[in-house]
């Protein structure tokens, strides 16, 4: 058996080295080593229950694997989040399946925030350990532990889990409990960690092997709408069930990560709060379930979103908690120690108050999708929200903002905001034609046409041949590589082949790309960056370059993790992922990335 070697010998494994499983309300990551670091209930957004992944020593984990040396391999069950890890010790193997019960029901009682854990022998003899630590509050409160016979209640101020076991329990240590097993051939062992209840049931209560039913049931009805037939379907469906799984259902708002504080760069304090839903990943969802065939997720948090907001063009923020309200300042943990020692640990996040233009154009662009596919747009619609969106663009987009990256500091004219502003009045003309209010769409016109006039002149640089991050400059950045995607240009002009080119040379490292490098000179300490990369592979298809494009994304696919997932960026000398993780945009990239290629691909055939 091939797979990874345990126990791990590193304090931290890799950010790649974790499947993810949820429940459309949260996620946990459970590492090929069997033990959960990163776990917040009941929300994507709520105070962490396990953090070892931040610190080893306070975060808190739950493990269950072999007590010898041995090694362990992981997958999916075909077309669901229901993790399967593998454990051999010397020929004795024993599966564990990891999830959190989900169900079509859109009752919140149908998805309980319960992580469920099965063990069974396939062959020989093992002896296993469960070693449980919650820390609720990011790692801030150690739980006082109550024991019953096989059941175990961790309570805190606010916070309170039940552990249900089939295994007698021994008498806890401080703030959690620990009990070696051993395990023989057929041997069927049953854990359930419940939040927010007072008692706990007896495990046959929670009725695991049933709820493992449904749950299948639900991922793989789900996939069976999506409409891809492509080349690719097994990476294509792997990154869909992956934005799925950041979905939280009750709104349709999807997180950027269900992670905090994962470096994007070791030591640069580069560590970002993710667990909130971003106006652009929501519209890039929409886009990328679009080309699977199945909208219906992003539509749903698109009709919500205006309805919690009904004042968008004087309101609309960049993000959203997942319920929709303003995003908590930022705040550090200064207690705990970070992913490797990279602090700071961060919880909200000072993006949310800056200025992006292209917040508004990504909301049109949302809108025009959904009136590709069905939506009416009634009167109301169009004068509350389309013609708002549009003026607004019309009004400010002259201004600097702080870009896609949100670099903070001083507010700049970033060429892929403006290009972005274009293509959100596009959008609105198109919106306006197909429901019959042309009106405003000679003014829409005329502002569209002063834009591309600008990025053309302000936005080229003559030195580099290629578009400029910002007027002020003559760096290179990736984003631009939206420009023939979002309809900006044609993908075969001349110019937007020029800027293509330029980015390969100054931006790539093997097959992947940098978003930028600022700072000439400098090695760059980030990762390359994931969506980045795919969004050259759609741009070089586009472009007619299928081969060069086949080549990179290959490359990119094997450079996922052992289940097929991406974080925000990869260390280009090492493979390893960097950043929150899992994350949507790179998933929605992939997405794309596949689709056009398939459409290069059959144009040549």
């Amino acid at each position: 058996m091939t797979g990874f070697p345990i126990p791990v010998q590193t304090e931290y494994k890799q950010i790649g080295a974790y499947g993810a499983i949820g429940n459309t309300r949260t996620v946990a990551l459970v590492g090929y080593d069997g033990s959960i670091d990163w776990c917040c209930m009941p929300r994507f957004d709520s105070p962490s229950v396990f953090a070892a992944i931040l610190d080893r020593r306070i975060g808190g984990s739950w493990s269950l694997a072999p007590v010898k040396k041995g090694q362990a391999s992981q997958s999916y069950v075909k077309n669901t989040n229901i993790l399967v890890t593998e454990f051999d010790v010397n020929g004795s193997r024993v599966v564990a399946t990891d999830f959190m019960p989900c169900s079509n029901s859109r009752e919140a009682w149908a998805t309980p925030p319960e992580i469920h854990r099965i063990l069974y022998c396939v062959e020989g003899r093992m002896k296993l350990r469960l070693n449980l630590k919650p820390r609720f509050n990011y790692g801030l409160v150690q739980p006082v532990v109550k024991m019953d016979g096989r059941n175990a209640s961790f309570m805190g101020p606010r916070d309170e889990i039940v552990l249900a076991s089939s295994l007698k329990l021994k008498p806890p240590l401080k703030g959690g409990l620990s009990r070696d097993f051993e395990m023989f051939q057929g041997d069927r062992e049953v854990f359930v960690l419940s939040y927010g209840e007072a008692e706990p049931r007896q495990v046959e209560e929670y009725n695991s092997t049933e709820q493992l039913r449904y749950t299948e049931i639900f991922w793989k009805s789900w996939v069976r709408k999506l409409r891809y037939k492509g080349r690719w379907r097994r990476e294509v469906i792997r990154s869909a069930l992956t934005l799925k799984l950041l979905i939280y259902s009750p709104t349709g708002a999807i997180v950027a990560a269900p992670t905090t504080s994962l470096p994007e760069a070791s030591g640069q304090g580069m560590n970002w709060d993710y667990r909130f839903s971003w106006l652009r990943d929501s519209a890039h969802s929409l886009w990328a379930f679009r080309l699977l065939g199945d909208i219906s997720e992003a539509e749903r948090y698109l009709r919500w979103l205006i309805e919690t907001d009904p004042a968008l063009d004087l309101n609309l923020n960049l993000m959203y908690t997942i319920q929709g309200q303003p995003v908590n300042e930022e705040r550090t943990l200064s207690r705990l120690e970070g992913y490797r020692g990279n602090k700071p640990v961060r919880v909200g996040n000072a993006a949310a108050q800056q200025f992006q233009m292209d917040a508004y154009a990504y909301m049109l662009d949302a809108l025009y999708f959904s009136t590709r596919h069905g939506v009416t747009v009634t009167r109301d619609m169009y004068y509350r929200f389309v013609k708002p969106l549009a003026s607004f663009i019309v009004e400010n987009w002259r201004l600097p903002g702080n870009g896609i990256w949100e670099i903070r500091g001083k507010k700049r004219h970033y060429v892929e905001t403006k290009a972005w502003c274009y293509a959100g009045l596009d959008r609105a003309v198109a919106i306006a034609k197909a429901s019959n209010h042309n009106e405003d769409t000679p003014e829409w016109r005329t502002a569209m046409r002063e834009i591309k006039r600008e990025v053309l002149n302000k936005g080229w640089s003559s030195q580099k041949k290629a578009f400029r991050m910002h007027y002020e400059s003559d760096d290179l950045d990736s984003a631009n590589l939206m420009m023939p995607l979002m309809g900006f240009l044609d993908p075969r002009d001349k110019r937007i082949v020029n800027t293509v080119d330029a980015i390969i040379r100054e931006l790539a490292r093997y097959s992947m790309l940098y978003r930028y490098r600022l700072r000439r000179g400098r090695k760059n300490k980030e990762g390359a960056f994931i969506v980045c990369s795919f969004w050259l592979v759609a741009c070089l298809a586009k472009i007619g370059r299928t081969e060069e494009a086949l080549r990179i994304f290959k490359d990119l696919i094997a450079y996922s993790n052992h289940l097929g997932l991406y974080s925000e960026e990869i260390n280009p000398e090492n493979l390893e992922l960097m950043g929150n993780f899992p994350q949507a945009f790179s998933h929605m990239g992939l997405i794309m990335a596949a689709y056009e290629l398939d459409q290069a691909i059959d144009r040549r055939e």
